[in-house]
């Protein structure tokens, strides 16, 4: 799965060392016209440059946390410039241009804004920003919360959207339907991840296999669609020939 962030994130969030190397580049290219550098100034640059690559190689990007539950896996952005719905949103916006996907055994890939210990207070108190920052001054925006929870304990699911649906207001409205925002609380043992997303439908519920298999069932029931019309046609037939 780091593969699949490292990649978008390259795409929007190229690294400063990589940029830097084209600019500097030409740079000191220029200076090294008016200027020679000597030899210690040369190995000086070197050793610095070895001890950033090996910076970036300690710490990268992202880390991969056991969540505690199987088969789910928390990827954690170590760079706090790097938005995480914008990553996610990249890696579906191209599944569902080029409805290929790099792994076969990933089926969701969920945004998490921030994390905070599963209890009513705890997630009100930490989803309230990001609530305020998608309803702040607007008004009829209809919503949902999703709740999700794995190994949970006996924390209940409405006590959590209704503290949700409180930090919201009465100036919006629920539809579980088509939301234009979704309040995804997603609970795995002692922890939980917070997020506000305006994408969650289109992105089939981050789900990438509701994406791409649609498509193969369809084919696959225009095959069987398109073999029993040969069979007919050949029962046809053979009854044609017997009289």
């Amino acid at each position: 799965m780091k593969h699949l962030v490292h990649n978008a994130a390259d795409v929007l969030y190229p690294t400063q060392d990589d940029e830097d190397d084209g600019r500097n580049g030409t740079a000191a290219a220029t200076e090294d016209d008016d200027k020679p550098k000597s030899s210690a100034e040369l190995l000086q640059e070197e050793i610095d440059g070895l001890k950033n690559d090996a910076k970036i190689r300690k710490t990268g990007r992202f880390s991969a946390l056991d969540s505690g539950v199987k088969g789910i896996i928390l990827v954690q952005f170590l760079d706090q410039t790097m938005d995480v719905k914008k990553i996610i949103g990249h890696i579906f916006d191209q599944v569902q241009k080029t409805m290929e996907f790099s792994s076969r055994f990933i089926q969701r890939m969920i945004p998490l804004e921030k994390l905070c210990y599963p209890s009513v207070e705890e997630i009100a108190a930490c989803a309230t920003p990001f609530i305020e920052r998608q309803f702040k001054d607007t008004t009829g925006l209809q919503f949902a919360v999703e709740v999700r929870k794995r190994n949970s304990g006996n924390i209940v699911t409405m006590d959590i959207i209704n503290a949700c649906v409180a930090v919201v207001g009465p100036q919006h409205k629920v539809n579980l339907t088509t939301p234009d925002v979704v309040i995804l609380i997603e609970i795995f043992k002692n922890v939980c991840g917070v997020s506000v997303v305006t994408n969650f439908h289109q992105h089939k519920k981050f789900n990438v296999r509701m994406i791409l298999e649609p498509h193969v069932k369809g084919d696959k029931k225009q095959a069987d669609q398109n073999d029993e019309t040969k069979a007919d046609d050949a029962t046809e037939d053979a009854n044609d020939n017997d009289k």
